[in-house]
């Protein structure tokens, strides 16, 4: 007698898991649900228009997802978890469309709106450019109280960008006086600028 031949156990793909159909008492239930909480996060009646949108949205959002439902996982705070998250966007869209209403009409009628001038300006504004001059006048000025050589040194390397063996080359003095220098010239900048 020959011994049958081994199969070996390996495993196969995964059927989808098996999801109950949902009842039309159960889909009441969760439409009354769905209506109350987008109603809820959109501040509107139940009747407005747009609740009405939200509740469809996540309604058909959760009957084409069920399947990433886990087994055993409630329903209920799933769809709910949907109904948040699309009115949360709803609400979001809505506040984006009534800026840009908003922008729209502080423009005449006579003028067309460049979407440019609708982008926020970058630069500085008056209260930074002052705290900038004022920064700048107090900087020159302790600059200007610095020893010469301290001077030149900081320079050299803060605005030119010479490196420590570039200014012991040009000044002619050695690494470790530069170095002194440089530190020395921050520290008496920093206490008088205050910083």
């Amino acid at each position: 007698m020959q011994p049958a031949p081994m199969t070996p156990n390996v495993p196969g793909p995964k059927a989808p898991p098996q999801t109950a159909a949902v009842s039309p008492e159960e889909t009441a239930s969760l439409r009354q649900i769905v209506v109350a909480v987008v109603a809820c996060v959109l501040g509107e009646r139940r009747d407005h228009p747009d609740v009405e949108d939200c509740t469809h949205e996540a309604l058909s959002r959760a009957l084409e997802g069920r399947s990433r439902l886990r087994d055993g996982e409630p329903l209920r705070p799933w769809v709910i978890g949907i109904a948040r998250h699309v009115a949360l966007d709803a609400l979001r869209s809505r506040k984006r469309t009534r800026r840009v209403e908003a922008r729209m009409e502080t423009t005449s009628e006579d003028t067309t709106t460049a979407w440019l001038d609708l982008v926020p300006d970058p630069s500085p504004g008056p209260e930074e450019r002052t705290a900038s001059a004022e920064r700048a006048t107090r900087l020159e000025r302790a600059l200007g109280a610095l020893p010469d050589e301290q001077r030149r040194a900081l320079v050299m390397f803060h605005v030119e960008g010479l490196g420590y063996q570039d200014i012991c080359k040009r000044l002619g003095v050695p690494l470790g006086t530069v170095a002194t220098w440089l530190a020395r010239g921050r520290r008496l900048l920093a206490e008088t600028v205050g910083e």
